[in-house]
């Protein structure tokens, strides 16, 4: 058995990334157990100690979404594009007072540039984007293909 501990800080920066780490974190293991108590504190936060094995590979379901690693996969006309969606992402990050990697992480926009979804539903192949970041954002990204 294995033990890791997370901390929930409690701010408006920090509480979706820190809760968006560790649902990643207990997709990839077996929970046996967990304890966790309010840090009172600047900021406050939850403690969270979880005892975990790590799943099986026959246990872990191979992702059928697309993503994008590095710039190196992307060809001269979706760098452009890329580069286009990481302005469009620093000037909403700006506007909703966020860290940019809130809005989409480097990898979600160059998977982007490289699928090019026309739709909301296209969104759902790449890899960090579900229905909720899809309905927020997929509108504006959109938009911002369709400029290029």
């Amino acid at each position: 058995m294995r033990v890791k501990v997370f901390h929930i800080r409690l701010t408006k920066e920090n509480l979706q990334l820190d809760q968006e780490n560790l649902n990643d974190f207990l997709d990839s293991v077996s929970i046996k157990k967990i304890e966790s108590e309010l840090i009172t504190g600047q900021p406050n936060f939850w403690s969270i100690l979880l005892f975990y094995e790590e799943k099986g590979i026959e246990l872990q379901k191979p992702s059928d979404k697309t993503a994008v690693i590095t710039e190196d996969q992307l060809t001269e006309e979706e760098k452009y594009i890329y580069n286009a969606l990481r302005k469009w992402r620093n000037d909403k990050a700006i506007n909703q007072n966020l860290p940019s990697y809130v809005i989409a992480h480097n990898t979600q926009l160059m998977t982007i540039a490289k699928v090019k979804p026309q739709t909301l539903d296209d969104f759902i192949n790449i890899k960090g984007f579900g229905g909720q970041k899809a309905a927020k954002y997929g509108e504006d990204i959109i938009a911002v293909l369709n400029s290029i």
